[in-house]
Formats: C-alpha cells, sequence, structure tokens
C-alpha cells in the first residue's frame, strides 16, 4: 500500500483524495439510497437528501485547506483527473440506482415503459462518454502540470518570468487571455498560465514539464520563489 509522504505535499494528496473519495462514493451511494427510499422507505428519503448535502458541504474544509496549502509548494496538477473519476463513479452509480429503482417503482410512475426513464439514462451515459473522451484527451497534460498560488500580483509574476527568460536567452511568447495571460517556450514545448486568485494573488501552472526542459522549469520556480 502506498503511503502518502508528510509536508503540505502530503496534506495536499491527502485532501484531494478525500475530495476524491467522497465525491466518487460516498455522495453517490447517499444519492442511490435516497432513490431507493423513495419507493421503499419514503420516511428516510429526506434523512438521506440532507445528510448528502450535509457531506457535500463538509467538503469546503478539504478545499479550504488546498487553497492554503497551495501557497506553500508546488505541486502536480492531479485534481482534475481526481474530479474526473469522481464524475465517472456518480453518473455509473446513478445509472446503476435508477435503472434498478424503475424494476421496483411501477407504482411510482418511474418504470422500464416509461420514456422518462430512458431519457434519465442515456443523458447519463451521454455524460458519461463525455467525461470519459474529455479524460483520456487531457490526461497527460495534466500529469504534466504543476501549480502553485503567490501572494503577488499577476503583472509582478509575469514581470519576473518574462525578465529571467530575456535574460538567458529563452525565446518566449506571450498570449492575453481573458483570464490572465499565457507565456508560450516554443523551444521546449513548456506553457506557463499565470491566472489571477484576486487582485494581490496569482496561480501559476506549469504544462508540459519533462526532462528536456525540467531545468527551464526549475529555474523559474526559483524565480518566483525568491
Amino acid at each position: 500500500m502506498r503511503t502518502v509522504e508528510a509536508g503540505p505535499q502530503g496534506q495536499l494528496e491527502r485532501a484531494e483524495n478525500t475530495i476524491q473519495y467522497v465525491l466518487a462514493v460516498v455522495v453517490p451511494a447517499l444519492i442511490a439510497l435516497m432513490l431507493y427510499s423513495y419507493v421503499l422507505f419514503d420516511f428516510l428519503f429526506t434523512v438521506l437528501l440532507l445528510t448528502a448535502i450535509f457531506v457535500a458541504f463538509l467538503m469546503i474544509l478539504p478545499a479550504r485547506k488546498m487553497h492554503r496549502l497551495h501557497f506553500m509548494t508546488w505541486h502536480k496538477n492531479t485534481m482534475p483527473m481526481k474530479l474526473t473519476t469522481s464524475a465517472i463513479g456518480m453518473i455509473y452509480i446513478a445509472v446503476v440506482s435508477v435503472f434498478s429503482v424503475s424494476l421496483l417503482s411501477l407504482y411510482k410512475g418511474l418504470n422500464p415503459e416509461n420514456p422518462l426513464t430512458f431519457a434519465v439514462v442515456g443523458g447519463l451515459l451521454a455524460v458519461l462518454l463525455i467525461v470519459l473522451s474529455y479524460n483520456s484527451k487531457n490526461k497527460v497534460r495534466f500529469q504534466s502540470s504543476e501549480k502553485r498560488f503567490f501572494e503577488r500580483a499577476p503583472h509582478e509574476i509575469e514581470g519576473r518570468l518574462i525578465e529571467h527568460l530575456s535574460r538567458e536567452g529563452h525565446e518566449h511568447r506571450r498570449q492575453p487571455q481573458r483570464n490572465g495571460a499565457r507565456l508560450d517556450l516554443p523551444a521546449c514545448g513548456l506553457t506557463i498560465r499565470i491566472m489571477p486568485l484576486d487582485r494581490r494573488c496569482t496561480e501559476v501552472l506549469m504544462e508540459n514539464i519533462n526532462e528536456g526542459n525540467f531545468a527551464i522549469s526549475t529555474s523559474m520556480k526559483s524565480v518566483l520563489e525568491a
């Protein structure tokens, strides 16, 4: 069994895993129980609904912890992949639950002959295909990306990076974006996204980190951390 290291990196991974497991297993299981209770034990429906909402609301705690820890260390951008995995688990459990409950609820208006049942199941399966496609398309990009938050304004972060790249003679292109800016280093394939969190804080995301540009990405991290 793999152990999670101590320190900010380990705490970030544990917080991400907590959100992933709760959204992928606990919340969908509660929703499934809600569907069954609607047919078999309707007095539990409200209790389970409130419990599901409460459990989902508790995810604010690890999310806030992740936000704080991202100011302390660089971390692989694994959260999008984990949220995708959670979405797959939620959709799968929802599809199985809807189909199972439809077989039990002939007298509740949700049955195999009801077009609504097929519409719900078909819609969920369509969303599942979209999520799987998104995950397959972006998996490599997520795995080769790292991010960190800084208590500096976006223009200051961008200025430091551009000054460093110019001083070191690295060719780069700046592309403004609706939410921040992007620096492309075509020679090594590295991309740096600079996105404001607010007026004084910035998220920096480095994409496509590999052996060929590892030294460059490390030097830019050092410049930002100085």
